[in-house]
């Protein structure tokens, strides 16, 4: 793909970068918010190289691009720096959007930006794990130490990032959302107990690590600043506008919204425990349930939950359904690879599925099993029995990537049999894909 010639052409296509409310993307999409989606040239927009699919969910206009996404936003980004407040909204549009989706896009939104730091870390706390078993690295050494910390970093400190990617995206000050957070997260705060603002006594709130507290925190910050804004003279507005955000919302949050998004974040995560709870039949439904999750761009929905049950638990058996699906993607797609007997159909599904084993799943998915349809149902049928080996043995991971062998080590934090385990169960995903696969068959006309 030629990102330089690419950006300019998408931007066009979904209607000119002033149709452009917010802009920002995943691990393998485009994810925009649309002023006007009857504006897009669909059909036009899929016929651009490189471009694998499009999906209209959540209030999000998603364009499929792959893993070479980030370098294509990254020429699209200062072609789209002055898109937002100035485009006037199509008054034919229903004002009043879903209320749920508006929710789903803004959590999701807030999440997205921060997974490539979460992949980061859990590779990096696997790769620690898996030394000091094998005694390379001892948990004392200086070594282990330092980058235990960088590790820990990225979920100690998430609320901060959450923060800052909400508030960019409801278009209020990030760095004002950073620093109310980095203040709720320090030492003197987070999980002390006794302390008191204004004469009135604080709950005890550990801010590290807790999501929820920010996601609530910055949509009132935003309402806030707009009244700030509008009613703040120019001459001083630099100076009034921060000062009274964080003098405003950093007591608003210690007495009222911090204690409520703890309670929301500790039912999330029984929640999460209760989905799971059901052992095989539960991972079995999650698991077939994920390829038309990712289908319809809808999986990144169930990542706050994901992210958050691991950090008021330790680890996620939720997140082991991703492990079941995508392996099992990568053995449908090997298996029309071998069995097509037209060229194209071996070429796309030999490549795109050995790219699901080892990095993501979306070009099998969109170029290979959608298209041919019955590849979908076996990796579906595949899904559902892996699922049910991995709620048999309680797999779970321990941080958060795009499961492929590549990210096995995300699956070690406790017992080294959860990893061994992890490694069977993708094994056992690919063979049933493949061998599904070939036994239903497809057509390739």
């Amino acid at each position: 793909m030629n990102y330089k010639e690419t950006a300019p052409k998408i931007i066009e296509l979904v209607g000119g970068a002033e149709n452009i409310e917010t802009h920002t993307h995943c691990m393998t999409r485009l994810r925009l918010v649309l002023r006007d989606q009857s504006k897009v040239q669909e059909e036009a927009l899929k016929a651009v190289d490189g471009v694998q699919g499009v999906v209209s969910k959540a209030g999000q206009y998603q364009i499929i691009i792959g893993p070479a996404v980030e370098q294509l936003y990254n020429e699209m980004a200062p072609l789209l720096s002055s898109s937002g407040a100035a485009a006037p909204v199509n008054e034919n549009l229903d004002k009043k959007e879903n209320v749920i989706n508006k929710a789903f896009a803004f959590i999701s939104g807030c999440i997205t930006p921060t997974l490539p730091v979460l992949i980061g870390s859990g590779l990096i706390s696997a790769i620690l794990a898996l030394l000091s078993n094998f005694n390379v690295l001892t948990t004392d050494s200086p070594t282990y130490v330092l980058l235990n910390a960088l590790a820990n970093a990225a979920y100690t400190y998430l609320p901060v990032m959450v923060a800052f990617a909400g508030a960019r995206r409801l278009k209020t000050n990030e760095y004002v959302a950073a620093f109310i957070m980095l203040a709720l997260c320090s030492g003197t705060i987070t999980g002390v107990e006794g302390l008191s603002i204004f004469g009135i006594s604080l709950t005890t709130v550990t801010y590290t690590s807790n999501i929820v507290p920010a996601l609530m925190m910055v949509p009132v910050m935003s309402l806030l600043d707009k009244v700030v804004v509008k009613y703040s003279p120019n001459a001083i507005k630099s100076i009034i506008r921060p000062f009274i955000l964080a003098m405003v919302m950093f007591p608003l949050t210690l007495i009222v919204l911090g204690p409520i998004g703890t309670l929301v974040g500790t039912a999330l995560a029984n929640f999460c425990v209760w989905v799971t709870s059901f052992g095989g039949l539960s991972m079995a439904i999650l698991s077939a349930l994920h390829p038309l999750l990712v289908m319809v761009g809808m999986h990144t929905i169930i990542t706050p939950l994901i992210v958050n049950e691991i950090t008021t638990v330790g680890s996620s058996l939720l997140f082991s359904k991703a492990l079941a699906a995508n392996l099992a993607i990568a053995g449908s797609a090997l298996a029309v690879g071998v069995k097509a007997k037209k060229a194209e159909n071996k070429q796309t599904g030999i490549s795109t599925g050995i790219t699901a084993m080892l990095s993501v799943t979306e070009p099998a998915l969109y170029g290979c099993l959608i298209r041919l349809k019955k590849p979908l149902i076996s990796t579906i049928i595949a899904s559902a029995i892996t699922g049910i080996f991995i709620g048999i043995f309680d797999i779970r991971a321990y941080a958060t990537a795009s499961c492929s062998f590549l990210t096995l080590p995300i699956f070690m934090g406790g017992e080294m049999s959860n990893f061994y385990l992890a490694c069977a169960a993708a094994v056992i995903a690919v063979i049933l894909g493949f061998v599904i696969t070939w036994i239903i068959g497809f057509d390739e006309d």
